[in-house]
């Protein structure tokens, strides 16, 4: 854990964050299902609901504001934990409380580990996340040095595990992809310069895309059960840009 002092709109351990408001809107969900070319007539015999909606859409009612650095050269996200408890409605006013539950040291990065809670207007829980976030603090400028996938331990352990294989889901994500994912909105997830500026050398594929493709298998396998009690722990090992072929 670190205890470098930083300004008070940054992030803190144990910093509680002003609750705030979340809606899921169709145009949300229409942008989700648009941006990762998923099928969406999947979603529509889950439950009693006309159509559910998919559950890595939670991940929008995040927000890192007030729970980051000012520097945030370079920044990546790590890991991604999701409780789920209850299919989350669209048009609906959600309630978000979050807290800065650590920061720590990883390799040359700083750790901002931010838990947020989302609940319906009748204040139940409808899924709890725990977001790393990872951050340069000593370089402010220049290109982000990043290790080759090759380079990296554990490149040759993983072994597939034994029992029933999923569905497997595959895509090739393109920049317009990216685009209409993120509601046409330009940041380092879908323009060029605007990556370039946090030193990197093309648009960052979000990892908010690649694990929602994880939630699209998921959703589609598991079904309600999956909505009222799946648990979902990621880390992000590589960055994905656009032209790449996920699966």
């Amino acid at each position: 854990m670190t205890t470098e002092q930083h300004h008070s709109d940054e992030a803190f351990v144990g910093k509680q964050l002003e609750p705030r408001s979340f809606e899921i809107s169709k145009k949300t969900v229409n942008d989700y299902f648009e941006g990762l070319k998923v099928d969406r007539s999947a979603y529509e015999n889950i439950t009693e609901e006309e159509l559910v909606t998919p559950s890595m859409v939670i991940i929008d009612a995040e927000s890192i504001s007030g729970a980051s650095f000012r520097n945030n050269f370079g920044n990546l996200w790590m890991r991604q934990e999701v409780d789920f408890h209850a299919p989350l409605p669209t048009e609906e006013k959600l309630d978000v409380r979050s807290r800065v539950l650590d920061i720590y040291e990883w390799r040359n990065r700083t750790i901002v580990l931010q838990e947020s809670e989302i609940f319906n207007e009748d204040k139940e829980l409808l899924g709890a996340m725990r977001h790393h976030q990872s951050y340069l603090l000593d370089q402010s400028s220049g290109k982000v040095a990043l290790r080759k996938p090759s380079d990296k331990e554990g490149v040759r352990k993983f072994d597939v595990p034994t029992g029933e294989l999923l569905e497997p889901v595959s895509s090739e994500i393109d920049l317009e992809m990216c685009g209409t994912f993120f509601h046409g909105n330009k940041n380092y997830h879908t323009d060029k310069t605007a990556s370039e500026e946090l030193g990197f050398e093309e648009v960052v594929v979000g990892g908010k895309m690649t694990i929602s493709y994880i939630g699209d298998m998921l959703d589609r396998t598991f079904g309600e059960r999956w909505f009222r009690g799946g648990k979902l722990d990621v880390k992000f090992t590589n960055i994905v840009w656009p032209g790449d072929k996920v699966t």
